[in-house]
């Protein structure tokens, strides 16, 4: 193994076995003033991958954000304490950690960016573009790029919640590798929509997965613990930190879902959480009328399990309601046996990967 040697980020060096706060510059905002997005390094005494994880590419998913400050700092927020998860002295590698993506969408409290753009649909971007492409060609030049993996933290918008999952490129081995070592329950295969960074970053050469989980607007412990876990399996995956890969007791490869949609107009009042396992036929909403009476039922169309879920009670005809993985009446009899169980780490992992026939894929739906 040879001399690890400083890292260069944009003309700062970094020497092993230390962090470093900085920040990738992205031209002037309105008054002139010099406009940036905050960026921590973490370079390991030992050689290993460089490994970057971004939040808030969409300014009003806040989990991501949340998730990187808790695998930074642990639960207290303060640096140098025990319960700190990354060690850059017995770290192998590179961490490039970016808690916020879009720094002016966040302001805003919004998804977009201030041009109304999507920055998850213009990546690798243009240096002479719009705001938008002029941002996503810093982030893709000076992060993805000089990246040999990529972890994007995003959650459902604010009228839905995700069960934790990871989206990737099943077909590329290597984006599924890190994708299983991440350990959610669902993974659903997926190229990303074009533009968005997975897609851009896994074309030239840098594996990407994306993680969802929860919804927008907010802090949600049980996702930000969960996506704490997630990278950290990860690193441990590609040795980079010493660490047990903490396994799900069962796995679903998702290759087509089924959305769900509301019959009627009106006010809805769901009757199973995310992730809860619904048989084909099962009532899982009422939609009632202003004052509550019972206008109409939401069917499953089939035995699965909920992936997303609305969380909004107004809904029109058409709106979404439930995001259903199609399981076959065996594989679901197993899910439902192993949620009673403790969860742990486990070498026995139930794993199916599931295609259905009248099912839509996400590259078709995140268009």
């Amino acid at each position: 193994m040879g001399e690890v040697k400083n890292f260069n980020f944009c003309g700062e060096i970094i020497t092993p076995g230390t962090r470093l706060d900085t920040a990738l510059p992205i031209g002037s905002d309105p008054m002139g003033q010099s406009a940036e997005i905050p960026i921590q390094i973490l370079h390991g005494t030992k050689t290993g991958p460089i490994i970057s994880v971004i939040g808030a590419i969409h300014g009003d998913e806040l989990n991501g954000t949340g998730i990187i400050h808790h695998l930074v700092y642990g639960d207290d927020h303060r640096p140098g304490t025990s319960d700190d998860h990354i060690d850059p002295n017995k770290l192998s590698g590179t961490v490039l950690l970016v808690p916020v993506a879009n720094v002016d969408a966040m302001m805003m409290n919004s998804r977009t960016s201030p041009d109304g753009r999507d920055l998850n649909r213009v990546f690798p971007g243009t240096a002479d573009g719009s705001q938008t492409s002029r941002l996503a060609h810093a982030i893709f030049t000076h992060i993805v790029k000089k990246s040999d993996y990529l972890i994007d933290l995003h959650t459902a918008p604010y009228t839905r919640m995700n069960v934790p999952q990871i989206r990737a490129d099943l077909e590329n081995s290597k984006c599924k590798r890190i994708a299983r070592a991440f350990g959610t329950k669902v993974i659903m295969n997926s190229k990303g929509p074009k533009g968005s960074i997975r897609r851009e970053a896994t074309k030239v050469g840098v594996p990407a997965i994306l993680l969802e989980s929860g919804s927008s607007h907010r802090f949600e412990k049980d996702a930000v613990e969960g996506g704490v876990k997630g990278i950290l399996n990860v690193l441990a995956k590609l040795k980079m930190i010493e660490r047990e890969v903490e396994k799900p007791n069962w796995r679903i490869l998702v290759r087509k879902f089924r959305w769900v949609r509301s019959p009627v107009g009106g006010i809805l009042h769901t009757l199973v959480p995310g992730g809860a396992v619904v048989k084909e036929g099962e009532v899982i909403a009422y939609v009632t009328d202003p004052f509550g009476a019972r206008v109409d039922d939401v069917i499953s169309p089939v035995n699965g399990y909920i992936v997303g879920l609305a969380t909004t009670p107004l809904v029109r005809p058409g709106d979404p309601i439930a995001n259903i993985v199609f399981v076959r009446e065996k594989k679901l009899h197993e899910i439902i046996s192993k949620e009673k169980m403790d969860e742990g780490s486990y070498d026995d992992i139930t794993e199916q990967d599931i295609e259905d026939d009248e099912g839509s894929t996400l590259d078709e739906t995140e268009r």
